[in-house]
């Protein structure tokens, strides 16, 4: 997958994937079984996923076909 990895890549990209392969945040953390909601999602969302899936990376080459990236 070609990344640009600037500055928010990350966040950018788990924003997208939850959104289009979960229906938003939410259903993401719920369809994971992560107990935070509201705000406590957006401060703890990157640790989930790098515990749940090992990187950021990874969660991303999941979720994305190669060349799908947006950035």
């Amino acid at each position: 997958m070609a990344y640009d990895y600037k500055p928010g890549w990350d966040a950018k990209a788990i924003s997208r994937i939850a959104k289009e392969h979960f229906g938003g945040w939410t259903q993401m953390f719920e369809s994971h079984g992560w107990p935070e909601r509201g705000a406590k999602m957006m401060p703890s969302v990157q640790r989930r996923v790098a515990e749940t899936y090992g990187s950021i990376l990874a969660f991303t080459e999941k979720y994305e076909t190669a060349g799908e990236s947006k950035e």
